[in-house]
């Protein structure tokens, strides 16, 4: 994938993120939204550093920041559904 398909990505799922935040029937614990808290903290810092020339290897980067992000969206769709992220 390309860095501007996985930059469309990012956007993508943010952007889903926030629909499924918007749903009035969506009900998060505290500990899954520290957890996205987190995630998206950690691809913010990763789109930065990509940004201002500080990361040596910008593609591994890339996709690592891709991964936190469907991990974020994943564990909150997963609540849409109704299904327990922890037992």
């Amino acid at each position: 994938m390309s860095e501007r398909e996985q930059l469309l990505r990012v956007r993508e799922l943010a952007n889903e993120i926030i629909r499924l935040r918007l749903q009035d029937s969506a009900e998060f614990s505290e500990l899954e939204l520290k957890n996205n808290v987190e995630l998206l903290a950690r691809s913010v810092i990763d789109l930065v550093n990509i940004q201002l020339l500080e990361d040596a290897d910008s593609s591994t980067s890339l996709k690592a920041t891709v991964c936190k992000m469907k991990m974020a969206y994943n564990q909150m769709e997963k609540v849409k559904k109704n299904e327990p992220l922890y037992s």
